[in-house]
């Protein structure tokens, strides 16, 4: 081993050890999880190097998500087909299945994999450390942001965590409609749970976890998607070097250092976009705005998401969620916990793009890429599905420019793409078959858009990198008419990108993805239930999350290669002011997180677990009675709770313990479980008017009627003189029904809690 690795070794040594003086009562947590992370990335590793044979690292990083993700759709099969039950030990003996295919790979292709071990062995390390920091530094955050809450949605992600956790075999059920399985895109959160499972993990440890899992890879996998895009477009071949003189030989070491700081730059400016860069929204109103003058308060970062449509309101009111948003906020919700994939889909579509091509008929139609890219769509599909045709539609981009740079323009060249679209989706298709089966689709129509956004707007949001992408394209335009002859036009476009540098091109076909995605909702939006003011509202929200995270990689890639380049300094400065403008937006994920966490103030620092903190202190009865539950009442009983809207506090009983109840926020399961007309579904709207007349009705045959009909073990009655519009109005008799199991009460039962057994009527 070379000294140079043995150093970055114990460096990375020194890191690990280090995170005890901050974390202090939370570095098990850490340990748990890093560890893990380390032991399933290397499980999976020589699986991951034949997939990523172009990075530099063979792929490390990645290795860690697909070494949990692939097993876990795995084992989600078998666990749907009741083969296996969802426990720990059977989810490592799934991972050890893979663990024997990594072996056999790794004796079959020893010579190939291990052809430049010293090489792989330093961009390992140096990816190892840069993961142990960033994912060190996300932790730490956490460490200051663990309180769940209900103005977010974490009451809602917690509950799916929870009951999946708790599930013994897939799929889940729904703790807010008791005897339903959840009908909504849970398989991020089922990956969640099974990262929680393979650590010895509880359900508190893993939420915060494994958000602070997704932030960290929001930086490293772009980081190493465009450091490798860097990389590819620096490498020239070696000039021969004898007989040079010494002026010319450190003019070439020179260049040679220059070069090798490209791919990091490129890397380090997507990775800092993409995990905390946010808009131009950023520089503008909290720097260079008079906020007085237009009536806007003290600075928040959650307004840029809440732009369009606002200060002042209109009736086309969007949502403008970016990534460094969600970072934040940390409420591990669907499009969030995808782009764990959506960095991992494009990884392996620029490695195909920057590999050799395949001469055999087995690599290019039956390869093990293939396989990954359709179990990879299927896993986008089952997360989040607004990234199922985002990503369909990237694939086929770049599998079609693949093959066009490699094997020519021609119909031929066309129908192969199709064919290995095909082969994705048919793989897609089988592993997802269980899910689509089970899934009710809420919003599948799709309608022309009649209000569109304001263009100033439009700029703030998009212009800075739409202006980035624009000026390669036009770069890349003036390359081929220096170079064109005169000629057949067309002919000798063809050839000018069979010849274009493969980077470049990956860079140019996601921008061109990202001003699609940027145009999409200002044509055409997917109907749901939301009404007229916010009917775009869903499209843009998971539409531009994705342009977002196109664009920062596109942009990055693009500033860094015009600025590195050859040419002169006056032709340098556009991109450079672009580069700049573009860092003014990175204070928005700074100040996001130094106003979350409260400027590390050492007084908010709590432990790394979500917990229950906010009931604690808004109910301490209540929070001692959840407690209580969780040690006393088994999972699969039903308890009974008040219900309202969403976003509040009243099914927290569902959420923290997994029992799942009658209904929990109303206009939650009116959105996954609308029928073709956007109207409440009919099982909804009966549960909504049963739960109100529980509580309220003073007929004990009433009562007895809906514990029988919903199958009810457990009433819990929580009245507080906070909640004066949910006061339990018939407690006298929903106290007689049954046993009361616990009670706590202030004097005037100001404040009160009771839980009342009553199966015995349930069981009648």
């Amino acid at each position: 081993m070379k000294k140079k690795n043995v150093i970055l070794m114990c460096i990375w040594g020194v890191i690990v050890l280090g995170m005890q003086l901050f974390l202090k009562d939370n570095y098990s947590f850490y340990l748990k999880w890093y560890f893990t992370l380390l032991i399933v990335g290397a499980a999976f590793y020589p699986i991951t190097m034949q997939l990523f044979k172009t990075f530099r690292d063979k792929g490390w990083n990645f290795s860690k998500v697909l070494g949990f993700a692939i097993p876990g759709i795995t084992f989600w099969l078998l666990s749907y087909l009741k083969l296996l039950r969802y426990t720990s030990v059977n989810c490592y003996l799934v991972i050890a299945i893979y663990l024997g295919i990594s072996i056999y790979l790794l004796f079959k292709n020893k010579e190939e994999l291990f052809e430049h071990k010293d090489e792989t062995l330093h961009s390992l390390l140096v990816s190892e450390i840069l993961f142990c920091i960033i994912f060190s530094f996300w932790t730490y955050f956490e460490c200051f942001t663990y309180v769940l809450d209900y103005q977010t949605e974490k009451f809602m992600n917690y509950g799916f965590l929870n009951s999946l956790f708790h599930s013994e075999f897939m799929p889940a059920q729904d703790m807010w409609l008791s005897g339903y399985i959840i009908n909504y895109y849970y398989f991020g959160h089922y990956l969640a749970s099974f990262m929680g499972k393979i650590s010895f993990s509880q359900v508190n440890e893993t939420f915060n976890l494994f958000v602070a899992l997704i932030a960290s890879m929001s930086f490293i996998l772009p980081y190493h998607l465009c450091e490798n895009l860097g990389f590819f477009v620096t490498t020239q071949k070696d000039e021969a070097l004898e007989n040079l003189s010494k002026k010319k030989l450190k003019k070439i070491r020179n260049e040679k250092k220059k070069k090798n700081f490209v791919p990091v730059a490129m890397g380090l400016f997507a990775g800092i976009a993409v995990s905390v860069g946010g808009s131009l929204y950023f520089p503008i109103y909290n720097v260079l705005v008079d906020r007085e003058e237009l009536g806007l308060g003290e600075y928040y970062y959650w307004e840029d998401s809440r732009y369009i449509g606002y200060r002042p309101d209109t009736d086309d009111q969007t949502i403008n969620e970016i990534l460094p948003y969600s970072n934040v906020i940390g409420d591990m919700h669907a499009h969030h916990i995808d782009t764990l994939m959506v960095f991992t889909t494009l990884g392996l579509l620029l490695d195909l793009l920057l590999s050799e091509k395949d001469e055999r008929f087995e690599e290019r139609y039956i390869s093990l890429r293939i396989i990954v890219l359709g179990v990879i769509l299927a896993i986008h599909k089952m997360t989040n599905y607004w990234d199922f045709p985002i990503y369909s539609v990237v694939m086929f981009l770049i599998l079609l420019f693949n093959n066009f740079t490699k094997y020519h323009f021609s119909i031929i060249t066309l129908i192969n793409t199709l064919i290995s679209m095909v082969e994705i989706f048919l793989v897609q298709a089988f592993v997802s078959l269980p899910f689509t089966i089970d899934l009710h689709l809420s919003a599948t129509e799709v309608l022309l858009t009649h209000v569109t956004s304001p263009f100033y707007k439009m700029c703030v949001f998009w212009g800075l990198p739409t202006i980035c992408i624009l000026i390669f394209i036009g770069v890349l335009l003036w390359e081929f008419f220096e170079k064109k002859e005169k000629g057949k036009f067309f002919k000798q476009f063809f050839v000018y990108i069979n010849h274009i540098n493969k980077a470049d091109l990956f860079a140019f076909i996601i921008g061109c993805c990202a001003i699609g995605l940027m145009i999409i909702p200002e044509i055409i939006y997917v109907k749901d239930i939301y009404d007229s003011t916010n009917k775009r509202a869903n499209t843009v929200y998971k539409v531009c999350y994705q342009a977002e995270i196109l664009f920062d990689l596109s942009s990055a890639y693009i500033l860094v290669r015009l600025i590195s380049s050859k040419k002169k300094w006056y032709n340098k400065a556009m991109p450079l002011l672009l580069s700049l403008m573009y860092a003014s937006t990175f204070g928005y994920g700074i100040n996001a997180i130094l106003y979350t966490c409260d400027y590390f103030n050492a007084e908010a620092f709590g432990r790394l677990d979500a917990t229950e903190q906010f009931l604690e202190e808004e109910r301490p009865q209540a929070y001692r009675a959840v407690k209580w539950i969780k040690e006393n009442i088994p999972i699969e009983e039903v308890i009974v709770q008040k219900t309202d809207g969403s976003y509040n506090m009243h099914p927290y009983v569902a959420s923290l313990t997994a029992n799942p109840t009658v209904l929990g926020w109303h206009g939650h399961e009116w959105i996954w479980r609308a029928p073709k007309d956007y109207t409440c579904p009919k099982e909804v709207t009966e549960r909504w008017n049963d739960v109100w007349s529980l509580y309220n009705t003073h007929s004990r045959e009433d009562v007895e009627g809906y514990i029988k009909k919903y199958g009810i073990s457990y009433i819990y009655i929580c009245d507080s003189k906070n909640d004066q519009e949910w006061v339990t109005a018939n407690k006298d008799l929903l106290l007689s029904l049954g046993d009361i199991v616990y009670q706590e009460k202030t004097e005037n039962e100001e404040e009160s809690v009771y839980i009342i057994d009553v199966r015995k009527i349930k069981d009648a």
